[in-house]
């Protein structure tokens, strides 16, 4: 659910947002260096509120956790970063809604800061407090992993080209979305990342109980 999310909402940012991404740090690196070389200066800025936001939100996550284990050595509830998350997402869809789907460009910046700072809780939070070694949101460094594992030790990594497949099927589904019912594409990821905390929430509450 996470990594459909995560690709449903670059692709909604992308589309809707200005044209650059919630969580690929590295194209959007690359755009800021287009932007400081004068080619273009509006789209390197959102680039670079992208990622300042990214960073924000995975150093919030990671804070969080950190900050559990100083007091008293345990980590958080497992659910933690997805709420903190989900409540990024679902202020986005109000504003969308509230905004008519037609936000100003300053209101755009903003929006894309906000979605860029959930997948910036989403990744630290997957990798920090759930102990999940699979990001769900940028996948350069895992298709690598794999091609290199695949020529040197003749082995198929099946859960990197599953998460590549729900990342493509997630951006594939908000792009569709976005042009039947653009106004509504802010949901998809944010009902995904609401369905994942009450799963993981439900699951965790399930194993204390027994």
């Amino acid at each position: 659910m996470l990594t459909f999310s995560a690709g449903a909402v670059n692709a909604w940012g992308f589309l809707s947002l200005g044209g650059v991404f919630t969580s690929v740090v590295t194209a959007n690196s690359a755009l800021i260096g287009v932007g400081l070389g004068g080619a273009e200066p509006t789209l390197g800025g959102l680039a670079a509120v992208a990622v300042l936001c990214y960073v924000l939100g995975a150093a919030a996550a990671a804070g969080r956790v950190a900050g559990h284990a100083r007091r008293g050595g345990r980590r958080p509830h497992r659910a933690d970063f997805l709420l903190f998350e989900l409540l990024l997402l679902w202020a986005v869809v109000g504003w969308w809604l509230a905004v008519d789907g037609d936000p100003s460009g300053g209101e755009r910046a903003a929006m894309l800061g906000t979605v860029a700072a959930a997948m910036g809780c989403q990744n630290a939070g997957v990798r920090v407090a759930m102990g999940a070694q699979l990001p769900t949101a940028y996948l350069t460094g895992l298709l690598t992993g794999a091609v290199i594992d695949a020529v040197t030790d003749r082995r198929v990594q099946w859960g990197v080209l599953v998460t590549t497949a729900l990342l493509v099927l997630g951006a594939a589904a908000a792009t569709l979305l976005e042009r039947l019912l653009p106004q509504a594409a802010p949901l998809l990821p944010a009902l995904l990342v609401t369905a994942a905390w009450l799963t993981v929430h439900a699951r965790t509450g399930a194993r204390r109980a027994s």
